[in-house]
């Protein structure tokens, strides 16, 4: 799986157009894709056949297609969302292993190789320059 960030814009857009693909796109999940493609579509069906249902009432007295148009649109704006909560997800648990992976402390590493790490943390920006001083200064005061 690969480490770059997801576009949650293009996540929910995927998902819209066929429900389940912000699976493939983020996490390239077939497993998931597979059951979000069937309760979307499970979903659009039974919007249209509701709709349907609901605009040969006699009771009601909507214009053609509205009930339709608005289970839809519904269905539509949970896709989206979704698809956007699936990229965001995804780049916080990115930015959380980069994170965690920075603060990590090799054992066995000597203390020329614990500058060039944090140097390179530093230079990446996962950390700043201060904690990139403090670091150097705790491996001087260990010496």
């Amino acid at each position: 799986m690969d480490n770059t960030n997801k576009n949650p814009l293009v996540a929910g857009l995927m998902n819209v157009v066929l429900p389940g693909s912000s699976q493939l796109y983020v996490n390239h999940d077939w497993g998931r894709f597979a059951g979000a493609f069937v309760l979307g579509v499970a979903a659009f069906v039974a919007a249209i056949w509701g709709g349907n249902v609901v605009q040969s009432a006699r009771a009601y007295a909507m214009p053609q297609g509205m009930c339709m148009g608005i289970m839809l649109m519904a269905i539509t704006a949970v896709l989206f969302l979704s698809g956007q909560k699936t990229a965001k997800e995804r780049n916080t648990q990115i930015k959380t292993a980069a994170y965690y992976n920075s603060k990590r402390t090799v054992p066995h590493e000597t203390y020329e190789q614990r500058n060039v790490r944090t140097k390179k943390m530093r230079d990446e920006g996962l950390i700043s320059e201060q904690e990139y001083k403090d670091k150097n200064d705790k491996v001087d005061l260990d010496e």
